[in-house]
């Protein structure tokens, strides 16, 4: 089996995570930034993930009110490339062992198509429901919809993920743990 860090961590591989992450932040200053030194920062980044010294910068810490209030950690531009050179490499592997339903960060899925899923389901139990109730005329099962907020829970498993996968000196396990 070859090595990934020989045969994905390229250069060419990295500038193609680098469009793909730039689509929508072309005009940010970090992206800007990252470009002035196009070539070298990608270079750098390539030396980094094959000699494994590559380490993530620090996340930027910011609220959000609309449409409720929420902490929001958004990676260094150069981190964000390496998210999406993992991701167009693991996302074919992921793809085929993820059920249908499962509908966040996959492409041609998302939330507006999870929606419509979901409501095609209510609708089959809706008429499931009339149905049984026009054969028995008595009491109709319940529909229960559960929406459920990792608010409490997930800060907390990312700390514990820092903990157990970064040594102690990491930059990343001061900032989450």
């Amino acid at each position: 089996m070859t090595n990934i860090m020989d045969t994905y961590f390229t250069f060419e591989n990295l500038y193609k995570a680098y469009v793909d992450c730039r689509k929508r932040k072309s005009m940010s200053f970090y992206c800007l930034e990252f470009e002035e030194n196009l070539e070298k920062n990608l270079l750098m980044l390539e030396k980094q993930l094959q000699n494994r010294s590559y380490k993530p910068s620090r996340s930027i810490a910011f609220i959000v009110q609309k449409p409720k209030i929420r902490e929001i950690f958004a990676a260094d531009f150069r981190d964000r490339i390496i998210h999406h050179l993992l991701c167009s490499y693991l996302s074919p592997i992921f793809e085929k062992i993820f059920i249908y339903d499962s509908w966040a960060c996959r492409k041609d899925k998302g939330t507006h198509k999870a929606m419509f899923r979901l409501r095609k389901f209510v609708s089959e139990i809706e008429r499931e429901r009339e149905r049984e109730r026009e054969r028995e005329s008595g009491l109709r099962p319940r529909l229960f919809i559960f929406k459920w907020t990792s608010k409490a829970f997930l800060p907390p498993l990312i700390t514990r993920f820092y903990t157990i996968w970064w040594p102690k000196e990491s930059k990343m396990r001061k900032f989450c743990g």
